[in-house]
């Protein structure tokens, strides 16, 4: 290949590179949702970003065992730095699993996030709380083995090794 060959490659290369950061530099919308794994009935916070001013985002849970619509959002801000921030409530009998919380505008456009939802949580008991304090003793483990079972790991062990020092023999 010539050095022309070359140069010419790597101009096409750089101009494709070039090409495709600048289309993802002004790409789709980006949520965010905190905190990443909630319990049914906790909240969580959804973020987006690099949208455009007065957007309209339906928010929407999806997960295989429900979809559920938690609102709208609608982005504020300038030019490409519009987004928003926004608090759902996770509704307490949604099944736990992995769901994909979506942001949808009317035009198609999409953004996406993961979140995980959990068994909802007790609620505290009016009760007070019995805690038991350590008592100091140690932990003693029982690891001691019985006379077969040292027995059979030694024949276990001692065959494997006549079997690979026959083994080695033979490969010579």
């Amino acid at each position: 290949m010539t050095n022309a060959r070359k140069g010419a490659l790597i101009l096409a290369s750089s101009l494709v590179l070039a090409i495709v950061s600048e289309v993802r530099a002004h790409g789709e919308p980006v949520i965010v949702v905190e905190p990443a794994v909630v319990a049914a009935g906790g909240e969580v916070t959804v973020t987006g970003s690099e949208m455009e001013p007065g957007e309209t985002f339906t928010i929407v849970l999806d997960g295989t065992a429900a979809s559920v619509s938690l609102g709208e959002a609608t982005a504020a801000g300038e030019g490409q730095e519009a987004g928003f921030v926004v608090e759902y409530a996770i509704p307490a009998d949604l099944p736990p699993g992995s769901y994909i919380l979506r942001a949808t505008t009317e035009e198609g456009e999409t953004a996406a996030a993961d979140l995980t939802i959990t068994a909802p949580t007790e609620a505290a008991a009016d009760e007070p709380v019995t805690v038991q304090e350590p008592s100091g003793e140690l932990h003693v483990l029982d690891r001691g083995k019985s006379l077969p079972e040292v027995a059979g790991a030694s024949i276990v062990a001692l065959i494997a090794a006549v079997l690979g020092f026959r083994l080695i023999l033979a490969r010579e």
